[in-house]
């Protein structure tokens, strides 16, 4: 029972550590930093002569933006993983089908996030 326990807090901390939102923070540039201006030489400042008008930039196709919605396949792989954790703490024929119906939401969470 103690090893149980051990295992599923140890996977509950991994899990919190290597989620997707963790690492987004983590990623994110900080506001003092978006502020500042790029150091070095930029495309716009190498051109020499008449510069073009720039047109009003296009909406993105429909295939980026049904890439976009990876917020729900995230979603559902934290459930699944989450779920997957219960199980294993609840133990027993009520923790297996917990884990396995855990299990079988963050792999569909997955395989659309994936594709």
């Amino acid at each position: 029972m103690l090893k149980i326990r051990l295992v599923s807090l140890v996977a509950a901390a991994a899990l919190a550590i290597t989620s997707p939102a963790t690492i987004a923070v983590a990623q994110a540039p900080s506001a003092a930093r978006a502020q500042q201006a790029a150091a070095g030489p930029t495309l716009a400042a190498s051109v020499a002569g008449i510069k073009r008008a720039e047109a009003a930039k296009a909406s993105p196709s429909p295939a980026a933006e049904a890439r976009l919605g990876a917020g729900k396949n995230v979603a559902l792989m934290v459930v699944g993983g989450a779920a997957l954790i219960i199980g294993a703490v609840i133990g027993g024929t009520a923790g297996v089908l917990i884990a396995v119906a855990g299990a079988a939401i963050g792999l569909y969470g997955l395989y659309n996030f994936v594709q």
